[in-house]
C-alpha cells in the first residue's frame, strides 16, 4: 500500500462494500481498522447495493459498528464514516463509487464458499477485484484448518527397528532409510567430531 506523508491533506478513503448479512460487521469494523491507522486522518464509506428499504438498516449498522469500534484505548484517526445507498449491477456500482470517491482500498467479503466454488468466476468479489481500480481487500472469518497445523507422524520402519534391536541402537536406519542420514562436522581446538540425525521436512512423507 503506498505510504502518504503527513502533508497530504487528503483523506484515506476506505470503501466498505456490504451486503447486510451477518459477515457485514466484520467487513466494517476491518474497514474502520484500515482507516484509523492512518494516522493523517481516513474516511470510510459505507456502501449497499439494494431497495430503498435497505437504507435504515445500513445505517444502524454503521452507527453500531462506529460505537463499538470507537473506544477510549484506540486512537481515533478516522474523520468521518459515510453511507450510500445504490441500486443495480452490486459489482458495476461498488466500482463506481470507488472512483467517484478516489477510493485508496475497497473491503468487502465473501459468503465462504471453499473449493471449486471459490473460482468460479462470475461473484461480485471477483468482478470488483478484476475491474477496480485500486486495491481489494477481501474479508474472510478466519478458521485454519486444525488438521494442516499437526506435522504427520509416521509408525518406524520395521526394517530400521529390526536394525536397531540387532545392533543394540548403534544402527538407527535400514538401508533404505539411510538417505535421511545427514553428517554434520564440527571442528574443535582438540577434537573432530561427527554427529548424525535424520532430517525429515516437517509435515512431510518420505
Amino acid at each position: 500500500m503506498e505510504s502518504r506523508s503527513s502533508s497530504d491533506a487528503r483523506p484515506f478513503n476506505v470503501l466498505a462494500a456490504i451486503d447486510l448479512s451477518p459477515a457485514s460487521r466484520g467487513v466494517l469494523l476491518r474497514a474502520l481498522w484500515l482507516a484509523n491507522a492512518e494516522e493523517t486522518g481516513g474516511e470510510v464509506h459505507v456502501v449497499t447495493v439494494g431497495d430503498r428499504d435497505a437504507a435504515a438498516r445500513l445505517q444502524e449498522l454503521a452507527t453500531s459498528a462506529v460505537k463499538e469500534f470507537a473506544v477510549p484505548s484506540r486512537p481515533g484517526h478516522v474523520q468521518r464514516v459515510v453511507t450510500h445507498l445504490l441500486t443495480g449491477d452490486p459489482a458495476r456500482e461498488i466500482v463506481w463509487l470507488a472512483a467517484h470517491i478516489d477510493a485508496d482500498l475497497i473491503v468487502m467479503g465473501t459468503h465462504g464458499r471453499t473449493g471449486v466454488q471459490r473460482l468460479v468466476l462470475g461473484s461480485v468479489a471477483e468482478h470488483v477485484v478484476r475491474t477496480a481500480g485500486c486495491p481489494v481487500c477481501v474479508v474472510r472469518n478466519k478458521h485454519h484448518d486444525e488438521s494442516w497445523r499437526v506435522p504427520e507422524i509416521e509408525p518406524p520402519c520395521p526394517d530400521c527397528l529390526a536394525a536397531r534391536n540387532q545392533s543394540g541402537g548403534a544402527t538407527l536406519w535400514c538401508e533404505r532409510h539411510q538417505s535421511h542420514v545427514h553428517t554434520h562436522v564440527y571442528s574443535g581446538a582438540e577434537t573432530t567430531r561427527t554427529v548424525r540425525r535424520a532430517v525429515v521436512p516437517w509435515g512431510f512423507s518420505p
